[in-house]
């Protein structure tokens, strides 16, 4: 017996239409528990051929609002940026709910705190940062792939996705980087990576940062905008600047495959004292339809 389910496709970091990162959203709230494979599930993403594809069900914790279950054309994520902007824009479409503002995802990685501003943004606070060494000879590698200098020590900042962060000298450089696709994938491969996020400072005094994300090994070459990334790069630049007071930062992606992104985030010193990265942007509905299984 065949199964309709309500099918949104959106748009993320961007208010323009075609020039973000899109996302598609299947909602699943209403389908009977177990009814819907794993492999069914990762058979949807692969057809779809985005960079994630995310099922949204009904919460095992009773304080969250949804599930979120997020997918690559190859594999399961515990976490990822773009995604969870895109399934919230997406839950309030599917909900009619059109006056709140905040709420909580159930993610694999954890619960993610939302906040919708009023004039739409949606933000996510990264459930979960860390940040670790890796070894001379993966810099190496990685650094053969890239062509390109680093200016600080390349850092893997688990955030879900296992991001290893790489500074170049400045906007520039980043944005006109040619890397070699196979050979990021075989090392990215070898040593359990997502991929690389590529970032250069823009000229003057602000926080402005152009950024790229491969992660070939996971099916996507380049990713147009990636909201996780934008986490992993404020998670390096808070380590490597030892930022200890609530910052902002402006990053631009996605200009080398015609798109058009922008992310606002921030590292956010909380009262006890421990610090906080948030990420967000616009994003808006492009497909509303229904997949039928």
């Amino acid at each position: 017996m065949s199964m309709n389910l309500p099918f949104l496709q959106v748009d993320v970091f961007t208010s323009i239409p075609f020039m973000g990162n899109p996302v598609a959203v299947v909602n699943c709230m209403n389908a009977t528990d177990g009814i819907i494979s794993d492999e069914q599930l990762q058979s949807i993403a692969n057809w779809t051929n985005l960079s994630e594809t995310t099922f949204l069900f009904k919460p095992s914790d009773e304080k969250c609002d949804y599930k979120v279950r997020i997918f690559t054309p190859a594999s399961e994520l515990p976490f990822a940026g773009h995604p969870t902007v895109g399934s919230a824009r997406a839950y309030l479409k599917f909900t009619g709910k059109t006056k709140v503002k905040s709420l909580l995802q159930e993610c694999e990685l954890g619960i993610v705190n939302l906040s919708i501003a009023d004039n739409g943004k949606i933000s996510f606070r990264a459930p979960s940062v860390n940040i670790e060494e890796i070894s001379h000879s993966a810099i190496d590698e990685y650094q053969q792939s890239l062509s390109i200098e680093h200016v600080a020590t390349p850092k893997l900042l688990h955030v879900g996705p296992k991001w290893v962060v790489y500074l170049t000298s400045n906007a520039d450089t980043c944005y006109n980087a040619n890397p070699d696709f196979a050979g990021l994938a075989k090392v990215s491969k070898h040593y359990g990576h997502s991929g690389i996020i590529l970032a250069g400072k823009k000229p003057g005094e602000g926080n402005e940062y152009e950024m790229r994300a491969f992660a070939p090994c996971e099916g996507v070459d380049e990713d147009p905008v990636c909201g996780s990334g934008s986490i992993a790069l404020i998670g390096y630049l808070q380590d490597l600047y030892e930022v200890q007071e609530t910052t902002e930062f402006k990053i631009t992606q996605g200009g080398r495959v015609k798109r058009q992104g922008h992310i606002s985030s921030r590292v956010v010193a909380e009262k006890d004292g421990e610090l906080s990265f948030v990420s967000g942007g616009d994003s808006v509905i492009i497909i509303e339809g229904s997949i039928t299984l």
